[in-house]
């Protein structure tokens, strides 16, 4: 049981940082301090990247609201971020870091620690919102959610936003320190750091081109031609997404492009067959899915891929994943936190299916599964790969 933290008097209190100079201060006194709380707001329901509306940064005592907007420089904030001497604060923070990494043209933190990891390992929840956090540390507080759904990007914001958006900046700089505290205590504050650098590692990654359709779910149901036009169709809608900043979705979602590479259509009229394929992307992409599946029916079969299997009827796959999932609980148990954090069902999935459906050189192009590094392959790593090597 912790005890409820208390509040500085000015918690309330932030400046609203609107040019490069006081920009510039602030990311000093983050340098001076070692450590800096930061948050942001955006936007992302009809772009393929997220817009950047607003952040919130806490460093050496100051909370700051900064205006991305305004006719400000972000050099700072990102040499700031990709300092190895300086520790980046966070909670739940896979966009935010995304969202950097793509703002500041492949930046991203080189020290970092997440308060929604650290709340996990140190015994006070799994997979905690901020808000429920907030709750659980202090006495009598409770976070107004009712603006998360503001448009961040429409100019002015009310104080009240403000207010709302400078309160997650101020509550996580509070809360860090107790945090690392009980993850000292708990002896699993390295673990922390490094599962934090771990959501670094898999947000800013990416599969090469040519491999994408092994990450399309029920790949499995199609034939060796047909894997041949998903090979073709997943890049080109990824492709196709950013160059038109649109969700994948929008172009055809998994589903839509599964039965495209299975139909195969040849011209529009079998292309209107398509079930869910939205007309916009018929009207605009047609021409471009006709030229995919026009491109796989020219490849040979000796360049066909590999069919792949419904890892559930795999043979073993029962008894493989059973031992898997011993060997992550006795850790789990060794380190007093839930078998959760160490895998999860998909994780344990995404190791079995990385060892018995990909090529050795497929392996050795595509990012590693979690349970293949950082600190769960020192734990384990011998273990498992003596379980699923059987």
């Amino acid at each position: 049981m912790t005890l409820p933290l208390e509040l500085p008097e000015s918690v309330q209190q932030y400046r609203l940082v609107t040019t490069t100079d006081d920009l510039q201060y602030l990311c000093q006194q983050a340098v001076k301090c070692g450590w800096f709380a930061i948050d942001s707001e955006f936007v992302r329901e009809r772009t393929y990247y997220a817009q950047l509306g607003l952040l919130q940064i806490h460093a050496n005592g100051t909370t700051a609201v900064i205006d991305p907007l305004a006719d400000i420089d972000l050099e700072p904030l990102w040499q700031l971020i990709s300092c190895d001497e300086v520790e980046t604060v966070l909670h739940a923070g896979g966009e935010d870091i995304e969202l950097f990494f793509q703002q500041s043209n492949g930046r991203q933190p080189k020290q970092i620690f997440d308060s929604q990891i650290a709340a996990g390992f140190c015994g006070l929840g799994d997979s905690m919102g901020y808000a429920r956090l907030v709750d659980a540390l202090f006495d009598g507080v409770e976070l107004d959610k009712s603006l998360s759904r503001t448009n961040w990007l429409k100019r002015p914001l009310s104080d009240e936003q403000l207010d709302y958006a400078a309160a997650d900046a101020s509550y996580l700089a509070i809360m860090y320190p107790h945090l690392k505290a009980l993850c000292e205590e708990k002896g699993v504050l390295d673990i922390v750091y490094e599962e934090s650098q771990i959501q670094v590692r898999k947000r800013t990654q990416s599969w090469p081109d040519d491999l994408l359709y092994l990450g399309v779910g029920n790949a499995w149901q199609l034939n060796p031609r047909q894997l041949a036009a998903l090979k073709i169709l997943t890049p080109w809608r990824l492709h196709k997404a950013r160059e038109r900043d649109i969700p994948l979705g929008f172009i055809a979602k998994d589903g839509v492009l599964l039965e495209l590479a299975r139909r195969m259509p040849k011209n529009d009229d079998e292309l209107s067959r398509i079930p869910d394929l939205a007309p916009m992307s018929r009207k605009y992409s047609g021409r471009d899915i006709i030229r995919c599946i026009q491109q796989a029916e020219q490849v040979p079969e000796s360049e066909f891929p590999q069919t792949l299997e419904r890892l559930d009827d795999m043979e073993g796959y029962k008894p493989t994943f059973k031992a898997i999932k011993k060997a992550v609980t006795e850790l789990a148990e060794s380190l007093h936190i839930p078998a959760s954090l160490v895998a999860s069902r998909k994780q344990i999935n995404d190791f079995i299916n990385f060892h018995w459906q990909y090529s050795t050189q497929q392996q050795q192009r595509l990012p590693q599964p979690d349970l293949m590094v950082g600190w769960r392959q020192h734990a384990i790593g011998a273990e498992l790969q003596a379980i699923i090597s059987k």
